[in-house]
């Protein structure tokens, strides 16, 4: 009887033999203090935060099953998937790594949307009508949000692009 070990057979039928091509998102934005910064995580809330843009997340595309969609996987790849999220209700939704997103539910009242990004000419949107928005924070921290302009929202917020820059090439669980 051949015993196989379990790693060499799970680590054959997960690792592609291609590498993923990275992307750090850069905010463009007429706002000297956060145009060309890096966007980096606080918990689970996705902006730009007063630290080294060594930090910024790296995210790798892969296909929505909405057509022209991507869903946007935060790398290194781990035991328990993240990605991009945009959690909200009212026409403002925050960008969020979310954790297991695929398995996770909204809470009453809230929407939330993982696989409904696109990505044209290097710029990253969401799928239907909108745009991305800043709102500064504390220690020189912009909170980055998608509205489809049918909410309310105070006078402080910046209109921002949000770019894909390539960051290399990465593999699944190794740097």
């Amino acid at each position: 009887m051949n015993i196989i070990s379990l790693g060499f057979i799970a680590s054959g039928l997960a690792a592609p033999t291609d590498g993923l091509d990275l992307f750090k998102l850069k905010v463009s934005s007429p706002v000297k203090n956060i145009n060309d910064r890096y966007l980096s995580s606080n918990a689970s809330a996705i902006g730009v935060y007063d630290i080294d843009d060594t930090a910024a997340i790296r995210v790798y595309q892969t296909s929505s099953k909405k057509a022209g969609c991507s869903q946007l996987h935060i790398y290194p790849v781990g035991i328990v998937d993240h990605a991009l999220a945009l959690v909200g209700s009212n026409g403002l939704m925050t960008l969020t790594d979310m954790v297991k997103p695929s398995g996770t539910k909204p809470a009453d009242g809230l929407v939330m949307e993982w696989d409904t990004f696109r990505v044209s000419g290097g710029k990253l949107t969401n799928d239907g009508q909108g745009r991305w928005v800043a709102f500064p924070g504390a220690k020189d921290s912009w909170g980055v949000k998608w509205t489809d302009g049918s909410v309310f929202m105070t006078a402080n917020y910046m209109p921002v692009e949000i770019v894909m820059e390539a960051a290399g090439k990465g593999r699944y669980n190794s740097e």
